[in-house]
């Protein structure tokens, strides 16, 4: 697989981790001040997962993609 691929697919997986991570901290939070910025790094959260995952669907539309050859165990 390219670099670049594997490095994207990777950076999306640590950000929707991260997402959920800000979504269950924000649900148990008493403080006002946290749950906002919980909200704000949620909200941040879903602007580069968005833009991870358009590039991603870019790079598979334009032939771009590739997992490359398979090896066999």
């Amino acid at each position: 697989m390219d670099n670049t691929n594997h490095d994207l697919i990777h950076t999306l997986s640590v950000r929707l981790d991260t997402r959920w991570h800000h979504q269950t901290y924000e649900d148990e939070v008493n403080c006002p001040g946290c749950r906002r910025i919980f909200e704000r790094l949620k909200e941040l959260d879903d602007e580069a997962i968005g833009l991870l995952a358009g590039e991603l669907a870019e790079h598979v539309h334009s032939g771009r993609f590739s997992a490359g050859p398979l090896e066999r165990v």
